[in-house]
């Protein structure tokens, strides 16, 4: 099986923050964490509004740009029961309305566990195809926390997931850093970053078997030698 960026690969890296599956036309998405500023706000944080329409924007970009058929949210479409506002659902009921063709299928993630609404609830309410706890289609097996299937079925194929908002940091030779969302693959398992713009960021680093690639809007980076050749320098 191929995972990377290249055109054939089973699984595809692409900029925005996305993975595609050609053979389905299916895009994957992950941790969008939507209502996350609104929740702030209403904690009397006083951030700034837009970072949702611009991902949404992003998603509906990336949708016409790849012929996309499917959309899979791998969990965490939404913040927090509290900047669940009528705004917030409304702005995404009205991506789900331009983009009516597309299936969306949302798997489960902890924060959207924690809106209190069953899942048929939540379809319902966001025009969703489908909400599950987690997804098993061959190769893959599609499911929001890495490592919360152990006993799954699924557990011979290779796991996709989202939860963790991978990045990486790279010190140079003269010290300076670059740090940047990151895609993580090791044998069974792949782990896409954070598509939320307003979002925190798990460090992860080398090890044995690992891939990491820089998810750029942009571009998409093979880091890997790279990473570990600054890591080999400390």
């Amino acid at each position: 099986m191929r995972i990377g960026t290249e055109s054939d690969a089973d699984l595809r890296f692409v900029p925005g923050r996305a993975a595609l599956v050609s053979s389905s036309r299916t895009l994957l998405v992950a941790d969008l964490h939507l209502g996350k500023a609104a929740a702030f706000r209403r904690a009397g944080i006083p951030v700034p509004e837009g970072s949702a329409q611009g991902d949404l924007a992003r998603l509906e970009r990336l949708v016409g740009e790849h012929d996309v058929r499917r959309v899979i949210v791998l969990g965490d479409l939404f913040h927090a029961k509290s900047g669940c506002t009528e705004r917030v659902f409304a702005e995404f009921r009205d991506c789900r309305r331009r983009l009516s063709q597309t299936t969306f299928v949302l798997v489960l993630g902890n924060h959207d566990r924690g809106l209190r609404l069953s899942p048929a609830a939540l379809a319902e309410q966001l025009g969703l195809d489908a909400c599950v706890a987690a997804l098993d289609e061959a190769p893959f097996h599609f499911v929001h926390e890495p490592a919360s299937d152990l006993a799954a079925p699924g557990r011979d194929r290779v796991v996709v997931a989202g939860h963790l908002h991978p990045r990486l940091g790279i010190v140079g030779p003269g010290r300076d850093r670059i740090a940047e969302r990151c895609f993580v693959a090791e044998p069974g398992a792949v782990v896409l970053p954070a598509f939320g713009s307003f979002t925190g960021g798990h460090l992860v680093g080398t090890a044995a078997g690992r891939r990491l690639w820089f998810a750029r809007d942009d571009a998409v980076v093979d880091v890997t030698r790279m990473a570990m050749l600054a890591e080999s320098r400390r």
